[in-house]
C-alpha cells in the first residue's frame, strides 16, 4: 500500500512538472512592443507598429474589427501593462444611456464615447511581475470574444 502511495505522489510529481515545463514564461518586467508584434503574428494576427508621437503602439484586427494594443508603466522599452482599444465610427452617435448600460452589465471590456458620441471599448492586460504566454492567451482570449457584442452595441454590420 506504501509503495502504492509512493507511486502515485511521484506521478503527481511528474505531471505537475511537465505543466510547469510547458508554460512559456513572460519577462518578469513585462514585455517590448516587438515582443507584443511578434506574439500577435504568431497567434495569427496582422500585426503592425505605428507610432503616435513618440509613443509606439500595435495595430491589429479580429473578427473585422480593427483594434490598437497600447503600452503603460513602461520602462526603457518594457511595458508593465497594455491596453486593447477598439473604436467604431458612427453615422449615429450611441447613447450615454447605452455605453452606461454596458458598463453595468459586462465585465472586463469597458466602453467610453468620444465627443462625437462614436463607442470606443478598452481592456488592460497586466504583463508584470511575469506570467505566462499561456495566461496572455487567456487574456486575448477574453477581448476577442468581446469583440461581437461590441460590434452588436454599436449596430456594426
Amino acid at each position: 500500500m506504501k509503495s502504492l502511495l509512493l507511486a502515485a505522489v511521484g506521478a503527481a510529481c511528474v505531471l505537475a512538472g511537465v505543466g510547469a515545463a510547458q508554460a512559456a514564461p513572460l519577462p518578469a518586467n513585462g514585455m517590448t512592443v516587438k515582443e507584443v508584434q511578434t506574439w500577435l503574428l504568431d497567434s495569427g494576427y496582422k500585426a503592425e507598429k505605428a507610432k503616435d508621437g513618440e509613443d509606439e503602439y500595435v495595430r491589429s484586427a479580429a473578427d473585422g474589427v480593427n483594434f490598437e494594443v497600447h503600452f503603460y508603466d513602461c520602462k526603457k522599452d518594457r511595458c508593465a501593462s497594455i491596453q486593447m482599444i477598439a473604436g467604431f465610427d458612427l453615422d449615429e452617435k450611441l447613447t450615454w444611456e447605452k455605453a452606461n448600460g454596458w458598463n453595468s452589465g459586462k465585465r472586463f471590456v469597458n466602453c467610453f464615447l468620444d465627443e462625437d458620441g462614436d463607442p470606443w471599448f478598452s481592456y488592460d492586460i497586466n504583463l508584470s511581475p511575469g506570467g505566462t504566454r499561456e495566461a496572455l492567451d487567456d487574456n486575448f482570449g477574453v477581448w476577442l470574444m468581446f469583440l461581437p457584442d461590441m460590434k452588436e452595441l454599436a449596430g456594426w454590420k
